[in-house]
């Protein structure tokens, strides 16, 4: 009998956390995956992975060429999620995007389906506790999420050319993750950190259910265009996940809490420091204004419904999962 040949997907942002976790899914699966990948001797999670490594950057659209011929599905993982200058997230979130579209109509007309991995910010919080669904307007209080945004808006642009969907995940979690990895960090010693204002509320989604749900939605038949938001079905206080993330570490920590001001003082001078390290801080002040929201809730219902999705990480679950891997790679 013939050995069955494998389909060809292409991910982008591999080497990062969410893109390396969808290899090894895709990986798992059966797929034969090509990663495009900046530099060829940084693949970082990649590291003995059975992928194909094609050298090249969205933001040079005369690189993407060999990346997107031949495959089935484009899995757009890259993404920028903090950044030195605001400028740098429209480079790399918008049009980044647009120039892996325009490669694909040109060199693979055929494509299957090309799926994006946007974010809960390109939406925006919830004014009034209500979870968002698709069809509410969007209101992102951040550049960040405004260039995510516009990335979901150049690929619906090509709807009609071959068939394309977007997923909005809350905020990711689990291992490999560096940024609510700090979260992590500060609990271990000893300390959580909040901004005055009243309680907060949120979904939340553990990376293995995002894998999931970006694979289903590459199989699944969905209508060209749709939009899903992807998490954990249920929403938590900010009381309740920094209880269970005290609770699964078996760690102590008091409380800080911030008023407004001083936090986006925090954020101001974080932002001073990255222009002198030459690295984009993680806590600046648009993180803060996103932080200091008070509902970034979501609807899940259409991702249920349509593509049978279903978390299988409950908070709790994903917590315990993320701090042993920290613990075990001695991150903390």
């Amino acid at each position: 009998m013939a050995q069955e040949i494998k389909r060809r997907v292409l991910v982008t942002g591999g080497t990062g956390f969410v893109g390396s976790h969808l290899v090894e899914r895709l990986l798992s699966n059966g797929y034969a995956v090509t990663c495009l990948v900046r530099d060829l001797h940084q693949i970082r999670w990649l590291e003995g992975m059975d992928v194909q490594l094609v050298q090249g950057d969205c933001t040079r659209p005369e690189s993407l060429a060999a990346a997107v011929k031949g495959v089935s599905y484009v899995f757009h993982c890259a993404g920028l999620t903090k950044a030195k200058r605001a400028r740098d997230y429209y480079l790399v979130n918008q049009l980044g995007t647009r120039n892996l579209l325009e490669a694909c109509a040109q060199y693979n007309p055929g494509l299957e389906k090309f799926i994006l991995v946007s974010s809960q910010a390109a939406a925006g919080p919830s004014p009034d506790g209500r979870p968002l669904n698709d069809s509410d307007k969007p209101q992102p209080v951040s550049d960040y999420g405004r260039s995510k945004l516009l990335a979901e808006n150049e690929v619906s642009g090509y709807k009609d050319r071959f068939p394309v969907v977007i997923l909005r995940p809350t905020a990711v979690y689990g291992p490999r993750d560096v940024d609510v990895f700090e979260l992590f960090r500060w609990a271990s010693r000893g300390l959580t950190i909040e901004i005055s204002g009243g309680e907060r509320y949120l979904n939340l989604c553990y990376v293995e259910d995002l894998t999931a749900a970006l694979l289903l939605a590459a199989e699944g038949k969905t209508e060209s265009g749709s939009i899903y938001f992807v998490a954990e079905s249920r929403a938590y206080s900010f009381l309740e996940f920094r209880n269970l993330l005290l609770a699964t570490g078996g760690v102590t920590a008091r409380t800080i809490k911030l008023p407004y001001g001083v936090a986006w003082l925090v954020g101001l001078v974080a932002e001073i420091g990255g222009l002198i390290s030459k690295k984009p801080a993680l806590a600046n002040r648009q993180k803060v204004r996103e932080a200091a929201q008070q509902y970034w809730l979501c609807d899940t219902a259409k991702i249920e419904n349509d593509l049978c999705f279903r978390a299988e990480y409950p908070l709790q679950k994903g917590l315990e999962l993320t701090w042993k891997w920290y613990r075990k790679n001695r991150w903390l």
